[in-house]
C-alpha cells in the first residue's frame, strides 16, 4: 500500500511581530521594517514587573492589538493537497489572512482553531504569507471577560501553531472509546469522520489497528463508505477484542493506540494516530457513600487546581514546560487536577495521560454570565474543547458551568445537553460558590461546590472542587513567619481530613497548585494570588510536602520538618512523613517518638510534636519503618548571609527561539542553609548568547527568587550569567552555565526571506 499522504509540520518558527495594530497589517507586500523576528509561543507583551501594588499598569499594558506575520514557500508537490492551518491557542480574537485575504474569526483565548487554507496559498514555490490580527483587548462578549476575573488572560499566540497537509480524501476527525471491557479483553469503538473533497463519488475503506506501547497490533477493525463528491461521512468501527487488556489507572498508566486508515483500493488517503487508554469509571450516589471509582476499587481524588502562568510571559510557553508543570503535580503526591478554569495544553494533558493523573476540565469563566453574544462563544469553547480532549484517558469530566456563577437555566440546560450529545461516556459537573450551596440548581451530573465542608451534602456525588482559603493573613507568602507556614499547611491539612474521612465526599481541589497573577488583587498582595503548594517559579512551600507525604512508600520515603527553627518559629513542630513513627532530636537530644497524630484520615497523617522548646542549633527528625530508621531530615537555625547559589531547572535548551528555563535564587548562610525571611536586593547579568526574562534588580522573597533565560534561534553555545547582592560586597555571588544545542526540525516548515517592497504602514489609533 502507498504512503499516507498526513504531514502536520511545526509552523512555530520564523514569525515577524508588530506591537502595533495596522490597517493593511494584512497585505501580502507589506513593508515589515517595523517587525521583529519571534518564535512561537510567544506572549504580545513580556512584563516589565511580576508583582506589584501599582500591577494593574502591567496587566493593561497588554490589552493592545497586535500582528504576527509568516512567510512560507510550498512547491508543486502541494498543489493537489488540503492545506490547514492550526492555532493551539491565540489571546484572545484572532482573524487571520493569507496572501491578503481573509480566512476567518476565532474567539476565545483557550480553545484552539484549525482554517482550511487551500484556496489562499500557492504552491508554485513563490512567497506566501500568513498574517493573523491578535486583538487582546479587553472582550465583554468573550468567556471568561465582561466582569471581574481573578486570573490574567495575557495576550498573544500563546500555544503552538501547526500546517497540516491531507489528501482531498480525509479524516476530518477521530473519537475512540471503549465500551466494552469485561473479563480481561475489551474492545474499541472507532468513529471517524471521512470527508470527500473532490468532485466524484467514491468507495472507500475505513482501517483500524490497535497497538500496545510497544507497538503490537493487538486488535483491528474496518469499515466501509460511499461518499459522493463534497460529502462527509462517519464511518463507525468495532474492534476485534484486545485480549488481556492492561487497564489505564494512576499507579499504572497503560497507553494504547488507535491508528486509524482511509484506503482508496491499494491507495492509503490519510491516517491519524490517536493514543488512548481502556480504563472505566463511576461515581456512585448510595445511601452510605459518594465515591469515585476507577476500574472498580475506590480512589479517593487528591487533587489540586492548576493556573497556566508563569511569570512575565504570562501562557506563551512551550510544551516542555507544560508537560513538566504535569510532572511536578505527580510528584507532589497528587492524583487528579482542575484544569482551572479553562481548558489548558495538549501537552499538558497527554503529560496526565501518561502519568496518571485525573482530569477536570472546563470551559473558559469566572463567576460571570453575559448575554446572549456571550453565551454563543462559551458554548462554541465547550465544542471545540470537547472536540479537541475528548480521547484523553485522563479526562474524567467537562465542566459546563461558569466557575462560581449563579445560576443561568436556560445556558446550562444546554450546555449540559451539547456536553452529553458531542460525549456521553463522561459525567458533566459544575462549581458553585459557598454562598448559593444551599439553593442553587444543580443539572450537572457532578454536585461541587467551592470552600463548603457538609457532614451530608445536599446534593450527591459531591466534590469539592476548591478548598484550603487561609490567604487574608498572608500564610502562604514567601517569607512568611514559620508559625503561619504551619497554619497554611493546616489548613489543607484539615480539608484533607475531611474529605478522606467523609463517605458522601468523592475527593477535593485545594487551591492552588501555583501561585499566580491575578486582576482582582482582592488579598492586596501585589496581584500575586499566594495560595499555591508552589510559587510562581515553582519554588516548593513547606505544604507541599503534606502531599508529597502522602505518596506509597514503597514509591518515595518522605521525611520533612515544615518548622524553620529558629527564634520565632512555632512551638508545636510539624513532621511530614509517610514513615510509621518519628522521631525528633534538639541539638542531638531526643525529644520524643511518635505515631501520626494529626489529619487521621488521610492514608498518610502528620506528626505533631507539641511545645518543643526552641534552642539555638540543629532541629533533626529521624523516620522509622517497621521499627527500622530509614530517613532523617535536619533543620539548623540559619545563619547570616554568606553566598547565594543559582539552581537552573534546565541545563540544556533547543535552538528554536521559544524554550527557556527558570533559574532559582537562593541566598545561604555557609552551611547552605537558606535564610527564610531574607529580602535583599538581588542583581543579574546574562550574556547575549541568550534572552533575559525578569527583573535585572530583583528582592527576594523568603529568601529566594527567580528569572528566565530563553534561547535564541539558530544561536547556540553557552549562555553565561551572574548574580549578586547589590548591597552586600561580603556575599559571594553565583555564576551559572546553560548550554544551547542546535535545533533540527525536518517537518518545519521553511520559510521565505524574499526581500519585500516597502509600504508604509499605518498605525490605527
Amino acid at each position: 500500500m502507498k504512503n499516507c499522504v498526513r504531514e502536520e509540520k511545526n509552523f512555530n518558527i520564523g514569525w515577524l511581530y508588530a506591537s502595533v495594530d495596522l490597517e493593511n497589517g494584512y497585505q501580502a507586500d507589506l513593508c515589515e521594517d517595523g517587525f521583529v523576528s519571534v518564535c512561537l509561543p510567544r506572549a504580545n507583551k513580556w512584563l516589565d514587573s511580576y508583582k506589584g501594588e501599582d500591577f494593574q499598569r502591567q496587566i493593561d499594558s497588554y490589552r493592545f492589538v497586535s500582528w504576527y506575520r509568516r512567510h512560507f514557500a510550498l512547491d508543486s508537490t502541494y498543489g493537489d493537497k488540503k492545506i490547514y492551518v492550526a492555532f493551539q491557542g491565540v489571546a484572545t480574537v484572532a482573524d487571520v489572512y493569507v496572501n491578503g485575504e481573509y480566512v476567518g474569526n476565532h474567539k476565545g483565548a483557550y480553545t484552539g482553531f484549525t482554517f482550511d487554507i487551500t484556496e489562499y496559498i500557492k504552491t508554485d514555490g513563490n512567497d506566501n504569507v500568513i498574517a493573523v490580527r491578535v486583538d487582546s483587548t479587553r472582550q465583554a462578549e468573550v468567556p471568561p471577560e465582561g466582569g471581574d476575573v481573578d486570573y490574567c488572560l495575557f495576550g498573544g499566540i500563546v500555544r503552538n501553531v501547526r500546517m497540516i497537509v491531507t489528501e482531498k480524501i480525509r479524516m476530518e476527525d477521530v473519537t475512540v472509546t471503549t465500551p466494552e471491557i469485561a473479563q480481561g479483553n475489551a474492545r474499541v469503538h472507532i468513529r471517524a469522520l471521512v470527508a470527500n473533497g473532490t468532485e466524484t463519488a467514491e468507495d472507500m475503506v475505513v482501517e483500524t489497528v490497535i497497538k500496545d506501547t510497544d507497538g503490537a497490533v493487538t486488535a483491528a477493525g474496518i469499515g466501509e463508505l460511499h461518499l459522493k463528491g463534497g460529502e462527509t461521512l462517519a464511518c463507525e468501527i468495532h474492534t476485534e477484542e484486545v485480549k488481556n487488556v492492561k487497564l489505564w489507572s494512576v499507579e499504572k498508566p497503560y497507553l494504547y493506540t488507535a491508528e486509524v486508515k482511509i484506503r482508496r483500493g491499494d491507495t492509503c488517503m490519510d491516517a491519524v494516530s490517536e493514543r488512548f487508554g481502556f480504563r472505566w469509571f463511576t461515581f456512585s450516589d448510595r445511601d452510605d457513600e459518594s465515591a469515585f471509582y476507577l476500574n472498580g476499587r475506590k480512589l479517593t481524588l487528591r487533587g489540586i487546581n492548576r493556573h497556566e502562568q508563569w511569570p512575565w510571559i504570562g501562557r506563551a510557553v512551550n510544551d516542555r514546560h507544560q508537560a513538566s508543570d504535569a510532572e511536578l503535580i505527580r510528584n507532589t503526591g497528587l492524583n487528579a487536577v482542575r484544569c482551572s478554569h479553562y481548558p489548558q495544553s495538549v501537552a499538558f494533558l497527554k503529560r496526565c495521560d501518561e502519568l496518571g493523573i485525573l482530569v477536570f476540565e472546563e470551559a473558559p469563566g469566572w463567576q460571570y454570565v453575559g448575554g446572549e453574544t456571550w453565551k454563543e462563544v462559551y458554548l462554541k469553547n465547550i465544542e471545540e474543547m470537547i472536540a479537541r480532549d475528548k480521547n484523553h484517558p485522563s479526562v474524567i469530566s467537562w465542566g459546563v458551568r461558569v466557575n462560581e456563577s449563579f445560576d443561568s437555566h436556560d445556558l446550562y440546560e444546554e450546555s449540559n445537553r451539547l456536553a452529553r450529545t458531542l460525549d456521553p461516556t463522561r459525567p458533566t459537573h459544575g462549581v458553585r460558590r459557598m454562598e448559593i450551596y444551599e439553593d442553587s440548581e444543580c443539572q450537572e451530573d457532578l454536585f461541587c461546590v467551592n470552600y463548603k465542608y457538609p457532614e451530608i451534602p445536599r446534593k450527591r456525588p459531591f466534590l469539592i472542587t476548591e478548598h484550603s482559603m487561609d490567604w487574608f493573613g498572608g500564610d502562604g507568602c514567601p517569607g512568611a513567619a514559620d508559625a503561619k507556614a504551619c497554619a497554611f499547611i493546616k489548613s489543607f491539612g484539615d480539608a484533607m481530613d475531611y474529605y478522606y474521612g467523609n463517605a458522601f465526599c468523592a475527593g477535593g481541589f485545594g487551591w492552588s497548585m501555583f501561585d499566580y497573577n491575578n486582576e482582582v488583587n482582592y488579598t492586596k498582595t501585589g496581584h500575586v494570588f499566594y495560595s499555591g503548594l508552589y510559587d510562581m517559579f515553582r519554588y516548593e512551600k513547606p505544604v507541599s510536602y503534606l502531599y508529597r507525604s502522602q505518596k506509597d512508600i514503597k514509591d518515595e520515603t518522605v521525611l520533612y520538618i515544615a518548622n524553620y527553627w529558629q527564634e520565632d518559629s512555632a512551638k508545636d513542630v510539624t513532621v511530614l512523613s509517610n514513615c510509621d513513627e518519628v522521631e525528633l532530636f534538639v541539638n542531638g537530644r531526643s525529644v520524643g517518638r511518635l505515631a501520626p497524630n494529626t489529619y487521621i484520615n488521610i492514608p498518610h497523617p502528620a506528626f505533631t510534636f507539641s511545645n518543643v522548646k526552641y534552642e539555638k542549633g540543629q532541629l533533626k527528625a529521624v523516620g522509622y519503618v517497621e521499627g527500622r530508621a530509614v530517613a532523617t531530615h535536619v533543620r539548623n537555625t540559619p545563619g547570616t548571609a554568606c553566598k547565594l547559589a543559582v539552581t537552573a531547572e534546565y541545563d540544556t535548551l533547543m535552538a528554536d527561539g521559544a524554550d527557556f528555563t527558570q533559574i532559582i535564587v537562593e541566598l545561604t548562610d555557609e552551611n547552605g542553609t537558606v535564610l527564610p525571611y531574607d529580602r535583599s536586593r538581588v542583581q543579574i547579568s546574562v550574556s547575549d548568547a541568550g534572552t533575559f526574562i525578569g527583573q535585572k534588580e530583583i528582592w527576594l522573597e523568603g529568601g529566594h527568587t527567580g528569572f528566565i533565560v530563553q534561547s535564541k534561534y539558530n544561536r547556540t553555545g553557552r549562555i553565561t550569567g551572574k548574580v549578586w547582592l547589590a548591597d552586600q560586597d561580603d556575599v559571594m555571588p553565583a555564576t551559572f552555565e546553560i548550554e544551547v544545542k542546535a535545533f533540527e526540525d525536518p517537518e518545519a516548515v521553511p520559510t521565505i526571506s524574499t526581500r519585500l517592497p516597502k509600504r508604509r504602514f499605518v498605525p490605527r489609533l
